[in-house]
């Protein structure tokens, strides 16, 4: 039986055999608790505390955003200004479409743009040097292994302009997760400022919020008195473990989307934007406009949740509304979450790559709520005992250019799903109907949620998961991947 939120992280740790995690519960809006569990260095024994600094992966999206509403602020853009008004040279397949795309539509992932693997060609010097990365799983994907490195904004622009794919549809009419949007956020930032996103953000945002151990820079991670080590999965047979890395993944023209590296102590007071309408410690760093912005629930994602500005938004999450994001690269795992109505918020940062690291920190939110500890932020549908339609309509295999597939069979009245990808493999998972099209699923110990999209024939004709739509495809789509020929 768990009796608190510290018992729960320790039992969560040991079930996943977790390295280690710093966590900081900020409480009435300045009080803060920290959590220290485990190690930032396994093998050396040395302990996590909340100066440990982690990497904050796509938790990163919410200061890029924090960043454009200063800019907008100044009077220097407009959110709903057209992308290639200040990036001229961006396009995709679709022409007509490209010139309609806006910032709103980069900060809220409906561009249409779909899933692709230029983040795999932006870290592809990174990639290589990965404990668990295999070039013959890549290439069966469709990742190529042997891709140029994509090191410039003008040459994610370029990929963008060139590549083989199709848009999701026209922008605005629906969420899915795009790095490459945000990616050319921090392009934006510099076109406007005439400096670096990196300095930009540091002048506006890090230093009014006192974020000293915050950076970009992983060089100046070593000058940090803690630094974690990083552990990538490592499968032999059937056992997992973990194996440490020196490697953080590090690029030019996607660090917008995941590049910022922090602490426990840091973010803590960076939480206090979203509890205090834009102050921290009485310093103002945005307006409560540009809070309420960011905060707004823009696109619906799923459950209940939609997307803001590089944060997800839950309205009628039981006892307070909530604000939260996740990360995930090799050797990191974050979640942050707010609630803002009891002046709440927390973090949770880990030094291992997919684990469900957004429940440490739930915990620790619902038990200042009164709520069930393990209650997810999505709300998750009722199972229904028999499917509202037939199973085969579901079956077959989906994909996407980031490299994930999946192959949907029927099992009995439910579905089973097989995962394929350069990171990804998951095999058996299965998800009972919850009728509309939706599934409940259980994975890393957490429910959730998949559902269907259908085409303008009724035909089930794409899958969303991990916020992301994979569209079907055919057997010779999947041998074209290989090949470099699949239209994404």
């Amino acid at each position: 039986m768990v009796s608190g939120p510290r018992e729960f992280a320790e039992r969560w740790m040991r079930r996943w055999k977790v390295p280690g995690a710093s966590v900081g519960i900020v409480e009435r809006g300045r009080r803060t608790v920290f959590r220290s569990y485990g190690y930032r260095d396994r093998e050396r024994r040395l302990p996590v505390s909340e100066r440990t600094v982690f990497g904050l992966a796509s938790v990163t999206k919410s200061f890029t955003a924090l960043a454009l509403l200063r800019l907008q602020e100044e009077g220097k853009l407009s959110v709903h200004d057209p992308v290639v008004r200040y990036l001229p040279e961006f396009g995709t397949p679709d022409p007509r479409a490209s010139r309609k795309i806006t910032l709103h539509h980069f900060l809220t992932h409906s561009s249409g743009l779909p899933p692709l693997p230029s983040i795999y060609y932006t870290t592809v010097r990174a990639l290589h040097e990965d404990p668990p990365f295999d070039p013959r799983a890549a290439r069966r994907v469709g990742i190529d292994p042997d891709h140029a490195p994509i090191d410039t904004y003008a040459e994610l622009m370029e990929y963008l302009r060139k590549a083989r794919y199709r848009l999701l549809g026209p922008p605005g009419a629906q969420f899915s997760y795009s790095n490459e949007g945000f990616g050319l956020l921090g392009a934006v930032v510099e076109r406007v400022t005439g400096r670096t996103h990196e300095s930009y953000l540091e002048e506006a945002v890090l230093r009014p919020a006192g974020m000293r151990s915050t950076t970009y820079d992983p060089g100046v991670l070593f000058r940090y008195p803690e630094v974690t080590v990083l552990y990538s999965p490592r499968r032999t047979g059937r056992r997992r473990g973990w194996a440490p890395s020196e490697t953080w993944w590090s690029d030019t023209c996607l660090r917008a989307c995941g590049g910022l590296r922090s602490n426990a102590e840091d973010l803590a007071r960076y939480l206090q934007i979203y509890l205090h309408e834009g102050r921290v410690d009485g310093e103002r760093v945005v307006t409560a406009r540009s809070v309420r912005a960011m905060t707004q629930p823009h696109v619906p994602v799923e459950g209940g949740v939609s997307y803001g500005y590089g944060i997800e938004v839950r309205p009628d999450y039981p006892g307070s509304p909530i604000y939260f994001h996740s990360g995930g690269l090799p050797g990191v795992s974050s979640h942050f979450v707010v609630a803002p109505r009891r002046g709440v918020a927390g973090v949770v940062l880990t030094n291992a790559e997919g684990v469900s690291a957004p429940r440490v920190v739930m915990a620790e939110v619902n038990a200042r709520l009164g709520r069930p500890l393990d209650t997810p932020p999505f709300a998750v549908p009722r199972p229904i005992r028999e499917p509202d339609r037939p199973l085969r309509e579901y079956t077959g295999w989906f994909g996407s250019g980031e490299g994930i597939w999946v192959r949907v069979t029927a099992a009995g009245a439910q579905l089973r799903l097989d995962f394929r990808g350069i990171e990804l493999v998951v095999e058996d998972l299965r998800a009972r109907p919850a009728g509309h099209d939706r599934f409940v699923v259980r994975f890393g110990g957490a429910p959730g949620e998949v559902r269907f999209g259908r085409d303008r024939r009724g035909r089930v004709s794409s899958f969303f998961v991990g916020h992301r739509w994979l569209r079907r495809r055919t057997a010779a789509e999947r041998r074209g991947a290989r090949r470099g020929r699949t239209v994404w």
